[in-house]
């Protein structure tokens, strides 16, 4: 059965690592849903987050191939029911005087930061997990999404 499936890889933070990443997923024709990379607190090391879309065999093959790779230090594959996973959003919505107040109605029962507030459109800014972030998304569409930016997820483990 086909799941989402989340890999943490811990690697040496030099040149080329994302391309030689992503140019593996390419040549073995897995489909990368999303990728994240992010600097640890340590500057010499990265973490990169990316979701595959597959079964256990795939699971299997990605951890291995990745394993394979010269900067990399360890490849997890995350458990889902052991992680805190977030995703970041940016969307730019138009606004009129009369949807404003509606539009801060609504990013405060996300708990939604509000970035810029212009004449015709608000800039809102909200973190959390895909489900949060789909909700959010279909409740600012009738005031007309103009832009949106969304990361893929990264994870902890707890």
């Amino acid at each position: 059965m086909e799941k989402d499936i989340l890999v943490k890889v811990t690697a040496r933070n030099n040149p080329g690592l994302l391309q030689r990443v992503c140019a593996l997923f390419s040549r073995r024709f897995f489909n990368i849903v999303s990728i994240v990379a992010a600097q640890s607190q340590d500057p010499t090391v990265s973490h990169i987050f990316i979701v595959v879309r597959g079964d256990e065999r795939i699971s299997r093959q990605v951890e291995k191939q990745l394993d394979k790779l010269y900067d990399v230090l360890e490849v997890e594959i995350l458990d889902p029911s052991r992680v805190v996973k977030r995703e970041h959003m940016m969307a730019k919505v138009g606004r009129t005087e009369e949807s404003g107040s509606k539009l801060i109605e609504i990013a405060n029962a996300f708990h939604a930061a509000v970035l810029h507030v212009g004449p015709e459109t608000m800039v809102l800014e909200l973190s959390g997990d895909s489900r949060t972030l789909d909700s959010f998304a279909e409740m600012l569409q009738p005031f007309g999404i103009r832009e949106m930016l969304r990361t893929g997820a990264m994870a902890m483990t707890i």
